[in-house]
């Protein structure tokens, strides 16, 4: 009885250990920040564009973790007047490749020139998001 009591006891730490590991992994980090201003210049021979929009990137911040995951905080801004639906396709984020992706799907109502900050979810990379932007 002792002896399986022990075993259950062993077993039940190294479970804990184990997914507070898979938590700190799972965990994301802000990435070390890239000026904003920065123009980078990959060939696009894909010719990949944002979709046209109303839509501003006034800021972000990247995020990934160990396992690649990434994520972005990115605040927009709606420069029409009128009320307007920003989807996913409407904006891109340029990886340390070259690649460019719009994130997972997202649909968001936006009232005439208001500022909404989103978490948007990229596809996961060894190469980190160097820049998010639209396209008016």
């Amino acid at each position: 009885m002792k002896k399986a009591l022990l075993t259950a006891l062993i077993s039940l730490t190294f479970s804990t250990v184990s997914h507070a590991k898979d938590y700190e992994r799972d965990a994301l980090t802000i990435d070390k920040s890239v000026n904003q201003d920065i123009e980078f210049q990959f060939p696009n021979d894909d010719n990949r564009y944002p979709e046209l929009s109303d839509f501003e990137v006034v800021n972000y911040v990247t995020m990934s973790n160990e396992y690649g995951d990434r994520k972005v905080v990115v605040t927009l801004r709606n420069n029409s007047s009128g009320n307007r639906i920003f989807v996913s396709d409407q904006i891109m984020a340029l990886y340390a490749n070259g690649q460019r992706i719009s994130p997972y799907e997202t649909k968001v109502s936006f009232k005439g020139r208001e500022t909404q900050t989103l978490t948007l979810s990229f596809d996961s990379s060894k190469f980190p998001i160097l820049t998010i932007y639209t396209r008016d």
